[in-house]
């Protein structure tokens, strides 16, 4: 079983790659947070795995919430890997991961690096389509180089020094908001992982409640309308292109 959490698709895309080539299961990490389903049974899997993006040098807000709830059940020489998907560099996202597993009696083979398109647009700026183009193939013949490692139980980095911090901390986001382009169409509450979006009695969407600013609700509004501040404003965003959204969250939007 492979546990992801994406908010733009590249996590996603690591994950279901890596559970067709090994014949896995890919669990997203925000859906479950959103439905709260916690408990998993892995006996007989080969592999127990985790994609996640790279927040902060670290683990996202929401991945730890999701481990304080997990309830993992058949573990027993599965091979643990992590697979971090940054703009970069992962940072102490390794190391984090390694405390995490280690404090819940649990082994770890190590992590490997993925450097695709930096979107955290917050600080930055999405790069040109032909740039993007070519960071995606790199990180497609990265990504089949992990497959392989994966595949034949090759260990990958293990950090074993105490993480700055284990998670990027939950925010109030007090800066997003929907400017005058929003359609009310839902979508951005329909896939937030913490379940922080509500809506004013116009049905317009209002962030009310912690969150990993995972920045899913600004970069997948059909409108571009989700803003973070001043920051994001005339910018582009960017989802991967190789993922979809699962049809239920889209039915799930009014």
């Amino acid at each position: 079983m492979i546990f992801y959490f994406t908010a733009t698709g590249n996590s996603q895309y690591a994950a279901e790659k890596i559970a067709e080539a090994t014949g896995d299961r890919a669990v997203s990490i925000g859906a479950a947070l959103r439905s709260g389903s916690y408990e998993y049974d892995i006996t007989g899997d080969g592999y127990l795995g985790f994609a996640a993006p790279t927040f902060a040098g670290t683990l996202p807000g929401a991945v730890g919430l999701f481990f304080d709830k997990l309830k993992l059940t058949g573990y027993g020489g599965q091979f643990v890997y992590g697979v971090f998907t940054c703009g970069a560099s992962d940072g102490f996202e390794s190391a984090a991961l390694y405390t995490v597993l280690k404090d819940r009696g649990i082994g770890f083979d190590g992590s490997y690096e993925l450097v695709m398109p930096d979107n955290f647009i917050v600080w930055s700026d999405i790069p040109p389509k032909e740039r993007l183009g070519a960071m995606l193939a790199r990180a497609d013949r990265r990504l089949d180089e992990i497959i392989a490692a994966i595949k034949s139980k090759t260990p990958g980095k293990i950090d074993a020094r105490a993480p700055r911090q284990l998670y990027m901390p939950l925010t109030v986001a007090g800066a997003l908001h929907a400017d005058g382009k929003c359609t009310v169409c839902g979508l951005c509450a329909a896939i937030c992982p913490m379940g922080c979006i509500g809506r004013d009695d116009g049905g317009r969407p209002v962030w009310d409640g912690s969150c990993t600013m995972c920045l899913a609700c600004l970069h997948r509004c059909p409108a571009a309308a989700v803003q973070h501040g001043r920051d994001t404003q005339n910018k582009a965003r960017y989802v991967n292109p190789n993922v979809k959204l699962a049809a239920s969250l889209i039915a799930a939007s009014p």
